[in-house]
C-alpha cells in the first residue's frame, strides 16, 4: 500500500507541471517542485512513514562551469504514518515521566509510547548541483521538525540537516527528477524522489 501511494505521488509529480514551466526551471531564477519521501526514524519499533513534499527554490548563482548554488524552502507532511509495533511500555519501569527523554538511551532502541510515526518538516537549505544533464547534488540546511514521537521531540524540534543525491535534467535547462537522501535530524532520515520544474 505504501509503495503504491509513493508511486501515485511520483506519477502525479511527473505529470503535473505545464509545458511552459518545463522549459524554464534551470534557466530562470526561481523554480518549484513536488515529491514524495520515505521517512525513517532510528527506533526499531517504528515503520517507515511517507511524506508529500513541496519545494520552492531560488538560484543564488548563474550557471557556471563548476555548477550552480540555490536556496530552497522545503515542506514535508506525512500522508502515510509509520506503524508502531509496540513501545517499551510507558507506565512502570521507572522514570517514564521524570526521565526526560531517557527512552531512547535506556530502552534499547524503541519508543516508550505506541504512537505511529508522523512528521512535519519545514527547512531552508543551500543546494549545490554539479553541471550537466546527469548531475550530483549536496545540501546543507536548518529546519523545524515536529513529530508524533516524544523521544524525537525531546531531542529538539530544530536541527541542522545535510544530504546528497543524483539528478537528471530532461533538457539542458528544463525540468529534472532528483533522488535525494537527507539526514533531517539526530533521529530522522528521508529518502525521496523530487520533480523540479
Amino acid at each position: 500500500m505504501r509503495q503504491t501511494l509513493l508511486a501515485i505521488i511520483t506519477l502525479t509529480a511527473l505529470t503535473a507541471p505545464a509545458h511552459a514551466q518545463l522549459a524554464r526551471s534551470f534557466s530562470s531564477a526561481t523554480y518549484t517542485g513536488v515529491g514524495g519521501s520515505q521517512v525513517k526514524a532510528d527506533f526499531d519499533n517504528l515503520g517507515k512513514a511517507y511524506n508529500l513534499d513541496a519545494i520552492g527554490g531560488y538560484h543564488l548563482t548563474p550557471a557556471q562551469p563548476w555548477g550552480r548554488i540555490a536556496a530552497e524552502l522545503n515542506l514535508g507532511v506525512t500522508v502515510s504514518p509509520g506503524k508502531n509495533s509496540g513501545g517499551s511500555g510507558g507506565l512502570g519501569g521507572g522514570g517514564g515521566v521524570l526521565g526526560g527523554g531517557g527512552g531512547n538511551a535506556s530502552n534499547g532502541n524503541t519508543t516508550a509510547g505506541n504512537d505511529d510515526l508522523q512528521t512535519f518538516v519545514l527547512s531552508i537549505q543551500a543546494v549545490y548541483r554539479t553541471p550537466g544533464r546527469l548531475y550530483g547534488m549536496g545540501t546543507v540546511g536548518y529546519g523545524l521538525t515536529s513529530t508524533s514521537i516524544q523521544e524525537i521531540e525531546d531531542n529538539g524540534r530544530t536541527s541542522a540537516s545535510f544530504g546528497g543525491g543524483l539528478g537528471f535534467k530532461f533538457g539542458e535547462n528544463t525540468a529534472a527528477v532528483e533522488l535525494l537522501y537527507t539526514r533531517v535530524s539526530e533521529d530522522l532520515q528521508t529518502l525521496g524522489i523530487r520533480f523540479i520544474y
